[in-house]
């Protein structure tokens, strides 16, 4: 039987969730180079696609806001990054 360490299991989740969210914002209008832009600055992918959403009218200032204090709080610094 073929036996993956959790260290991979954890690589290809990372892998497929970036792509999943690479998939997200291309439908939400976000153009390559500014999710290659923030990811170079070290903007979560959470933070991108809330602010993609945000720019596509689907949510919110305020919804915006709020996701992005409980981002700060879940992930001390994230507020930096932004």
């Amino acid at each position: 039987m073929n036996t993956i360490d959790r260290e991979t299991v954890r690589e290809r989740a990372r892998q497929l969730n970036a792509r999943v969210t690479d998939f997200r914002l291309a439908i939400l209008g976000a153009d390559p180079a500014t999710i290659e832009r923030a990811r170079a600055e070290g903007q979560t992918a959470a933070r991108t696609l809330f602010d993609a959403q945000l720019a596509a009218g689907l949510i919110t200032a305020e919804h915006h806001r709020r996701r992005s204090a409980a981002l700060s709080s879940e992930y001390p610094g994230a507020e930096a990054q932004a």
